[in-house]
C-alpha cells in the first residue's frame, strides 16, 4: 500500500486565488514592517519657571492633537532649534541672555 500515497486528486488554484494568497502574505509582511519598534525613552529632569512651565501648555492646547504631550512639545522644539544653522542658534541664545 506504500505506492498509493500519489493518487490524490490535486487541487489546483486558480490563478484569481494565487493572487489573492500573493496579496495577503504580501500584506502581512508590510504590517509587520509598519509596526513600530521599542522606542527607548530616557528620562530627564531639568527646572523650568513658571511661564515656560506654561508656555508648554498652551502649544499642547494649540497643537490641537490628542496624542501631543508636553515632552513630544520639548523634543518637537529642540529638533527645530537644531535645524538652525550655529548662527541662528548663537543669535537666539543671546537674545534670552540679555
Amino acid at each position: 500500500m506504500a505506492g498509493l500515497n500519489g493518487l490524490k486528486k490535486k487541487v489546483e488554484i486558480s490563478p484569481e486565488e494565487q493572487l489573492a494568497e500573493v496579496f495577503i502574505s504580501g500584506a502581512e509582511k508590510r504590517v509587520r514592517a509598519l509596526e513600530t519598534k521599542e522606542k527607548k525613552f530616557v528620562r530627564c529632569t531639568f527646572s523650568l519657571n513658571d511661564e515656560v512651565n506654561q508656555l508648554i501648555d498652551e502649544l499642547v492646547v494649540k497643537s490641537q492633537n490628542a496624542r501631543v504631550s508636553r515632552s513630544s512639545i520639548v523634543r518637537i522644539a529642540l529638533e527645530n532649534l537644531a535645524s538652525k544653522s550655529s548662527e541662528e542658534i548663537k543669535e537666539i541664545v543671546n537674545q534670552q541672555f540679555t
